[in-house]
């Protein structure tokens, strides 16, 4: 348990001014009063004495030197089409990163409606909470992590009760420059050199961003969206709606009356909100679903009292398997354009685990079929 008489002692015995142990006192204080209490770190020394990674490193880290190298970059498809971009921090960067994730972000409470990124989340319970609803409203938001700011990251380590600077330490540790990105051509994201008084801080000119592929990026990013997540909440309960969000996908259902005029309505407005924070919607991904129609949620069939698994998912996962088969693992591979077997076989792997969130018998038949194929290395 922390003593602020013990840490004043060993602070005068140690010769440090009065004025900067009562400061740090009350900087503790905050911290502790949290519930649970947050782990006092007022520095970046103090960051790299609990994280075992030297100070020399974290600087390099805060000062954006060599940002090319501090992530490893690639893109994975998605499970329904496309690509994700992917950043993987380098060793150091990573282990602190989880340091923060594991000891600060996961502590605070987040809204109710988000649904991911914690211990008893999943995207069953959020399924779950829209089954058999009459009307649906299905909200995509356009390049969730990568829409997050520094400035926005800064803000919750702040509002946590850390102080400025090491609030801005670890909200440039939590960030990226992503190379060659269009929102960097925007006045929001440019950085003018009067921002800052430490120049070290000024030797590039954009604000970095959440990296996908970060462990601090997803709890960070429900920590940014905690007070638009309850004004959301507010303006869809006034309308009789259910409201969740996992991730960047937001759902809204009811199993009343309603109308697509008031659906339309509500999109708009919560359109508005999200820009004010700097969020766009994804025009293509964004749905009004009318009774009579399939409802799905996240991948899963919510028509029913619960979540289901939809037979073009059953489809697509046995025709991996089957073709993998009969092709053979490589050609499959190239004929699907995945990059690599790896990724062929942790795609299909993701699909066998999702399925088991839902329907654990045909999950369990799909991966002893999945294990059975002649997969290199086996």
């Amino acid at each position: 348990m922390w003593s602020p008489r013990h840490y004043l002692e060993q602070g005068r015995l140690q010769k440090q001014p009065s004025a900067v142990l009562a400061v740090a006192v009350e900087q503790i204080k905050r911290l502790q009063a949290h519930n649970p209490p947050l782990p006092p770190i007022l520095t970046l020394k103090h960051l790299a004495k609990v994280t075992k990674v030297r100070k020399a490193k974290l600087e390099c880290f805060v000062e954006r030197i060599a940002p090319e190298v501090s992530y490893k970059r690639f893109n994975i498809k998605k499970r329904t089409s496309g690509y994700r971009k992917i950043s993987i921090p380098e060793p150091d960067l990573m282990k602190v990163q989880a340091w923060i994730s594991q000891n600060i972000l996961q502590l605070p409470s987040v809204h109710s409606a988000s649904k991911a990124f914690r211990k008893h989340d999943s995207i069953l319970k959020c399924a779950e909470v829209h089954c058999g609803a009459k009307w649906m409203i299905k909200i995509d938001i356009a390049d969730f992590f990568g829409s997050i700011t520094e400035i926005q990251a800064y803000r919750v380590f702040k509002d946590l009760g850390y102080n400025p600077l090491i609030s801005f330490h670890m909200a440039r540790i939590c960030t990226d420059l992503i190379p060659k990105s269009q929102k960097y051509k925007m006045q929001a994201w440019q950085i003018f050199e009067n921002k800052y008084s430490i120049t070290e801080y000024h030797n590039k000119n954009n604000f970095g961003r959440l990296p996908q592929g970060a462990p601090t990026s997803p709890l960070l990013s429900n920590l940014v969206m905690l007070r638009l997540d309850k004004t959301i909440a507010e303006l869809a309960e006034k309308q009789g709606l259910r409201y969740t969000r996992y991730s960047d996908d937001i759902t809204f259902s009811t199993k009343g009356d309603y109308s697509r005029k008031q659906a339309v309505e509500f999109v708009a407005s919560v359109s508005a909100l999200l820009k004010a924070d700097g969020l766009y919607l994804n025009r293509k991904k964004t749905v009004i679903v009318p009774p009579g129609s399939r409802k799905i949620v996240l991948g899963l069939l919510t028509d029913r009292e619960y979540p289901n698994l939809t037979k073009e998912f059953k489809e697509k996962l046995r025709q991996h398997l089957y073709y993998i088969k009969t092709l053979g693992v490589e050609a499959h591979m190239r004929r699907r354009e995945f990059d690599s077997v790896g990724g062929l076989y942790r795609h299909i792997l993701g699909l066998i685990n999702y399925a088991n969130l839902v329907d654990p018998t045909y999950a369990y038949k799909m991966k002893q079929q999945f294990k059975s194929l002649p997969w290199p290395g086996q």
